[in-house]
């Protein structure tokens, strides 16, 4: 579904959140207590756009994995063209080719909706972080205000797969999108899971009226 979508992935991206999706990369990031000089794991990295997020805070190296094939082609391409560090393979979050303790960072922007298994995607984000290494998740979520909520899921379930699906001509691909985020363990039911993975100091930051979220949590 998302190699059939790749190529106008980002520019719909953008304009359907009217590019606030820039800012909450930015804001996840800026969340993390250190990134200078980290080595860093992108996990579902799509195109690269959170990579290419951590390059203003001069991380080492930057690592990204995806399943989606043609979405890494697309992220070779705008890293290429930045000439920044960062390496992007195909790959599989819950079967991670890495050693353990390797990574001081993983990251992940909308994608731990999409892991198979979304316990052991974050069990081997724990495995290969190293010891007191961070893990920042950023992912939609729903709002709870009751007017904020309606008019969310108004244009969430009605008015965004009708639009992606006319640019894009995959409307299957944006009726997922709300499905996959009324699914997702949101707030507290997240943070559960992050604490059974084994992280520590563990916390969630509403962003946007409660639309986009950062978890972030700490390896022991």
């Amino acid at each position: 579904m998302f190699n059939s979508i790749a190529d106008k992935y980002d520019m719909i991206n953008h304009v359907l959140s009217g590019g606030i999706d820039f800012y909450w990369r930015w804001r996840a990031l800026s969340k993390l207590s250190s990134i200078e000089d980290s080595l860093i794991l992108d996990l579902a990295t799509g195109t690269g756009d959170f990579s290419l997020a951590a390059r203003r805070f001069s991380p080492r190296k930057v690592v990204g994995v995806d399943v989606a094939r043609e979405m890494i082609k697309l992220g070779v391409d705008k890293v290429r063209k930045c000439s920044f560090d960062a390496y992007f393979l195909g790959g599989d979050a819950e079967s991670l080719p890495f050693r353990s303790d390797t990574y001081d960072i993983v990251m992940v922007a909308f994608g731990v909706r999409n892991f198979g298994h979304i316990p052991m995607g974050l069990s081997e984000a724990y495995r290969v972080l190293r010891p007191g290494g961070q893990l920042v998740v950023l992912d939609f979520c729903e709002p709870t205000l009751p007017i904020v909520r309606g008019l969310y899921l108004l244009y969430f379930r009605r008015i965004l797969p009708f639009l992606g699906g006319l640019i894009s001509g995959e409307r299957q691909a944006y009726e997922y999108l709300p499905r996959s985020v009324s699914n997702f363990p949101q707030g507290g039911g997240f943070l559960d899971l992050m604490h059974k993975a084994g992280f520590i100091e563990n916390s969630a930051t509403e962003l946007t009226l409660g639309i986009c979220s950062i978890y972030l949590g700490e390896k022991k």
